[in-house]
């Protein structure tokens, strides 16, 4: 209970949170990384590339002067399109994480350690996780990324807005609830996969898109690009997010100019043709590539347009688009804020 804590009290932590960098945050990611469960490992590095603490930074600026930027007037500068508030969606934000399951108990947990203090995130995100885990009698874990991913939300979103979500279960976890159920899934091949032999220049490839859904799956002919290969599903999407008009991948320009059709590799990207110098530059000028590796040639953030298949894949899609890393400095200099 947390109703005998003072305001002091409870923002400690996030005291702790807020002198940490983004560079602090991806040393952390590395040195739990190895622990946390096959099933979220590249799920929790994706999250933290959709929502990185630059992006947040960029649209609350300085704390001097007083009068922080306008968040709409910095978004349009730096060019944001779809839903960049986290805020918004604290509890669909979590939906391809396994850890999901757990996302109520998590926020629970980091909201009773609200008052601890201590000199390492690593340290912090373990203890966290291991008391989660506990009352659920799972294994550390499945739930170590979902909770390094909560100690970001509270720090992105604030302790009030965290505390009022506590209780709230993210929207339709995955399933199957068995994890390596789930890990078995994703790696299972599709008829093309089982019997490339026969299919010649004329196989097929699963692209799922979103694994909670039981239609969340498209086809791709091989060394098509997944998002020409979304677009041919004839489907309209804009019900979910205004950026689909043509398949369930957003898309615009189709050839690495816009940024629309990011994607993190859940499952599959070395099926996946090798990054080409012209999409790292790309996801360089959009400040997507936080969790990239320098010199690997299949990383977790893509983007859908550049990206042939030659093997089934799985994938997320980030909910927003926009010019982080060029354009925020210029954003809050314009703004007189910098």
């Amino acid at each position: 209970m947390l109703g005998a804590m003072t305001v002091m009290e409870k923002t400690r932590l996030l005291s702790f949170l807020e002198e940490r960098s983004q560079e602090d945050w991806l040393r952390a990611l590395a040195e739990i990384g190895p622990a946390i469960h096959p099933v979220d490992r590249e799920a929790t590095r994706i999250w933290f590339a959709f929502w990185p603490l630059e992006l947040h930074d960029a649209l609350a600026g300085s704390p001097d002067p007083p009068d922080p930027p306008d968040p709409k007037q910095v978004a349009r500068l730096m060019d944001l399109e779809g839903n960049w508030r986290l805020e918004e969606q604290i509890d669909s934000s979590v939906n391809f994480l396994y850890g999901a399951h757990f996302w109520a108990r998590v926020k629970n947990a980091v909201v009773a350690e609200a008052e601890a203090t201590t000199d390492s995130l690593a340290a912090t995100i373990r203890s966290i996780a291991q008391k989660a885990a506990s009352p659920e009698r799972v294994d550390p874990s499945l739930v170590l990324g979902i909770t390094a991913v909560g100690l970001m939300t509270l720090r992105q979103v604030g302790l009030e807005r965290f505390e009022r979500s506590k209780d709230t279960r993210a929207a339709s976890p995955l399933l199957p609830q068995d994890p390596a159920k789930v890990l078995a899934r994703r790696e299972r091949k599709s008829a093309d996969g089982l019997f490339t032999f026969l299919k010649g220049v004329n196989r097929k490839w699963d692209v799922r898109w979103e694994e909670r859904r039981t239609d969340g799956v498209f086809r791709a002919i091989n060394g098509q690009d997944i998002a020409m290969a979304g677009g041919d599903t004839g489907a309209d999407y804009r019900h979910l997010d205004y950026r689909r008009p043509a398949g369930p991948v957003p898309v615009e320009c189709r050839v690495g100019s816009c940024g629309y059709c990011w994607i993190g590799l859940l499952a599959g990207r070395e099926n996946l043709t090798p990054m080409t110098s012209f999409e790292r530059e790309r996801l360089r000028y959009f400040g997507y590539d936080a969790v990239n590796g320098l010199e690997d040639t299949h990383p977790l953030i893509r983007l859908a347009c550049q990206s042939q298949c030659q093997g089934d894949v799985t994938l997320t899609i980030s909910p927003w688009n926009g010019e982080l890393d060029r354009r925020h400095d210029e954003a809050r200099k314009k703004l007189g804020t910098a």
